[in-house]
């Protein structure tokens, strides 16, 4: 454990103790001297882990350049020695800076976190289910006519438009469902990315 101090310090956590949760204030960065890490998220009471953080490497550095709370929780995957690194420190070494490379930290930051959460949102509905089945399906279709020059798809097309057609009576049966559970994809989520208008520019 750490003190509450302004300082960087050293603290030892035993196996399975928490270095911090989500939702906590991001008051420093963390570099792991000796142990690991693991980092992981609570999604829908389903804990997804993240990464497996190792001897010197670096984590919960985000939330100490734009202020924001802890958006994972952090765990002693073994009896580890952690360097704890506080948010005054770094603001004392970015003074020193150029303002416009610490907005350009923060601008890279919140990239960062965006991709997170887009990566973490995952389908809850019937709805979202079954649009998430279409869109993968689509996206294998793409890959198929990319490959039909090297090898015949053609049975691969048949099984998968028989998948598709099977997927049009899923959402008919559920036509009319009251779900108790919200959609959270939205339409930007399953919509693939034109590939012709990148073959043209």
């Amino acid at each position: 454990m750490f003190s509450s101090s302004g300082s960087i310090e050293k603290g030892f956590f035993k196996e399975g103790e928490s270095v911090f949760s989500e939702g906590d204030v991001g008051d420093a960065a963390f570099i792991i001297e000796t142990g690991a890490i693991g980092i992981y998220k609570m999604v829908e009471g389903e804990r997804i882990e993240l990464a497996q953080m190792k001897d010197g490497e670096l984590f919960g550095e985000m939330a100490i350049i734009d202020g924001s709370v802890r958006m994972a929780n952090a765990y002693a995957s073994e009896d580890s020695v952690i360097v704890r690194i506080p948010r005054q420190a770094l603001e004392r070494k970015l003074e020193k800076y150029d303002p416009f490379m610490k907005s350009l930290m923060q601008i890279l930051v919140s990239n960062l976190r965006n991709v997170h959460q887009v990566y973490m949102k995952r389908p809850r509905s019937v709805v979202d289910y079954t649009n998430a089945i279409a869109y993968h399906a689509e996206g294998f279709r793409q890959y198929m006519d990319s490959i039909k020059r090297q090898k015949d798809v053609s049975e691969g097309l048949r099984q998968l438009d028989a998948m598709e057609a099977a997927l049009r009576v899923l959402r008919k049966e559920f036509e009319g469902f009251k779900d108790l559970r919200s959609s959270v994809l939205t339409e930007v989520d399953i919509t693939l990315p034109d590939k012709t208008k990148g073959d043209k520019a």
